[in-house]
């Protein structure tokens, strides 16, 4: 049975700590004890991190129309530089066909390779019945997008081997409120997104049982009435959720810190909404049948447009940026990406903490003017991302 000992500073407290996995899970926590063990008490120790929309990484393509089950591996092995222990791939709107070998591809993955499968909470389905309008509709594109269809639903979810968790729609298209309820009963998220409700519909979908709002502020118009709008009405609701993309492009650091106090750091979770050209160089790229373009600061936006097209953010990064832009502690941001996204995809208790009997996932780090360096992750009490053995005399330092 592996063993492992882990030590750092624990990100909400500061005191150093050690955790002890065996057989994939967290079997004891407490002060740090003699011996070598990963890490030390020069790196902060979190959980490992929970992003619940991923569309790629690396160069790995989940919307491509030749995904295979190896870019699906690609994806999960790549975000571990990150901090990313578990994910819900995320399939956006597309044709039927496309869709389905999407989703049938990540089904294979989770059955074929036992790492995918740790690291696979759930899949997300982005669309395809979202707002046609230019705006909330982002860069998905025009043809596929259509109203809910149960029928057709139930065709993703049997290609996906009923992995589908989390679905993301826009409450104002015909038949969205009958679909809430039928994917509420199947036990779905569902989540508000790619939108301009009234908050009428807004209302109506939260009474049908949707909890979450897909990256809160953005997959929306350029331009609003001042009030009433759709973010205000999302912002103001208190049974709704949201998603965050905190990588100062999608959301400008007074919106982020707006948002936080809102909503409250006990109903958001930070989101990459990552791309296949998140971790590549700047430069031009395909996707979802556009051209993309990344710009030297990370910006991902639709070739000769102002439209954002999906994100390069590592969520890792996103703990620093949303501590600098709201002004809340380390471990508030922490909790946004594990225990929060956990709750809300009925995990809690079994992944995002550090206590005993939760999954050995986890995650040392240093934060250094407000950049993140990852220095080891850890799935199922195995190193699969850097590493560091301290010695001996280190153990009771700090």
């Amino acid at each position: 049975m592996t063993h492992l000992r882990v030590r750092g500073r624990d990100c909400r407290t500061g005191q150093t700590i050690e955790i002890v996995a065996e057989g994939g899970r967290i079997v004891a926590v407490g002060e740090p004890t003699p011996g070598p063990a990963v890490g030390g008490p020069d790196v902060l120790l979190a959980p490992g991190l929970i992003d619940v929309q991923v569309n790629g990484f690396a160069g790995h393509d989940l919307n491509s129309d030749d995904v295979t089950p190896a870019a699906v591996a690609g994806v999960v092995r790549s975000l571990w530089r990150a901090g990313v222990t578990l994910c819900c791939p995320t399939i956006t709107t597309g044709s039927a066909d496309r869709m389905r070998r999407s989703l049938a591809a990540i089904a294979q993955a989770v059955e074929e390779d036992p790492v995918v499968r740790h690291a696979v909470a759930a899949i997300h389905v982005e669309g395809p019945y979202i707002s046609p309008e230019d705006g909330p509709r982002g860069a998905h594109p025009r043809e596929h997008v259509r109203p809910p269809n149960w029928d057709e639903f139930q065709s993703f979810q049997e290609a996906a081997g009923g992995r589908i968790g989390i679905v993301t729609l826009a409450p104002e298209t015909p038949g969205a409120v009958p679909f809430v309820e039928r994917a509420v009963r199947a036990g779905l998220v569902v989540a508000l997104g790619h939108h301009g409700a009234s908050a009428a519909q807004i209302e109506a979908a939260v009474a049908a049982g949707a909890r979450f709002c897909t990256h809160l502020g953005n997959g929306s118009h350029a331009m609003l009435p001042r009030h009433p709008n759709y973010v205000w009405e999302q912002l103001a609701n208190d049974a709704l959720w949201a998603g965050i993309i905190v990588d100062g492009h999608h959301l400008p650091p007074s919106v982020v810190k707006c948002f936080v106090r809102a909503k409250g750091v006990g109903r958001l979770v930070l989101v990459s909404d990552a791309v296949h050209v998140a971790g590549l160089p700047p430069g031009r790229y395909d996707f979802l049948d556009h051209a993309v373009e990344v710009s030297p600061s990370g910006r991902v936006s639709l070739a000769g447009t102002p439209y954002l097209a999906g994100s390069s953010l590592s969520l890792c990064q996103a703990l620093a940026n949303v501590v600098a832009f709201a002004g809340i502690s380390l471990g508030e941001a922490v909790s946004m990406a594990t225990a929060n996204p956990a709750r809300l995809l009925g995990l809690e208790g079994k992944r995002g903490g550090l206590a005993v009997g939760q999954a050995a996932d986890l995650l040392l780090f240093r934060l250094d003017d407000g950049k993140v360096e990852v220095v080891a992750t850890i799935a199922g009490g195995s190193v699969v991302y850097g590493g560091l053995r301290v010695a001996e005399q280190d153990e009771h330092a700090g």
